[in-house]
């Protein structure tokens, strides 16, 4: 039996972290921001959803890659999302996924996203399945879903961070480490 990547338990964190395409997420200004971004407090840019290539340039081009290479099956190339200190480690516990245990995403679209200095939560929409979480699917159609709730960023992040590995939606935390974005391990 294949040993379980170690980010394994953060698959929907990386999921719902989720995204795939050719435009570049833009950001929102103040006039038209989403009337809830003030809740998330001062310093915190919103940037609307947008398709995204996938890459490391912006919070939601690495949720993007991750979202590619799963729907591809190609779950080693995940690790190149993953913080830099990670990567080897992940491309190791990646390698030799049994088919029972690969995951998939459905329709997966970057949502809103919040950035505050060099970290980010990024939304998602679509549907995540992981066949050893209980429940094995999960989907979400709001791309402010959490975001939205009122809470300020710095609890969102926390709650992101802290996520249980139960397949449930949640944000995707991403920092940025030397210009480039990463999900955070």
């Amino acid at each position: 039996m294949a040993k379980k990547p170690a980010l394994a338990g953060k698959w929907p964190t990386l999921l719902a972290c989720a995204a795939t395409a050719l435009a570049v997420v833009t950001s929102c200004s103040s006039s038209s921001a989403p009337s809830w971004a003030a809740g998330l407090g001062s310093g915190v840019t919103v940037q609307s959803p947008a398709q995204v290539p996938p890459g490391n340039d912006s919070p939601g081009a690495a949720v993007a890659g991750v979202i590619a290479a799963t729907t591809a099956q190609r779950y080693v190339d995940i690790c190149d999302y993953a913080e830099p200190s990670v990567q080897a480690e992940c491309k190791q516990d990646m390698t030799g996924i049994p088919a029972s245990a690969e995951q998939t995403v459905k329709n997966g679209k970057i949502g809103y996203i919040a950035i505050h200095g060099d970290e980010a939560l990024v939304g998602t929409t679509g549907t995540f399945c992981a066949p050893t979480e209980t429940p094995k699917c999960f989907t979400n159609n709001n791309p402010a879903a959490i975001l939205s709730s009122g809470k300020p960023f710095a609890t969102l992040w926390t709650e992101a961070n802290n996520t249980a590995s139960d397949n449930v939606y949640t944000l995707a935390p991403c920092i940025k480490v030397g210009g480039k974005w990463y999900l955070n391990s």
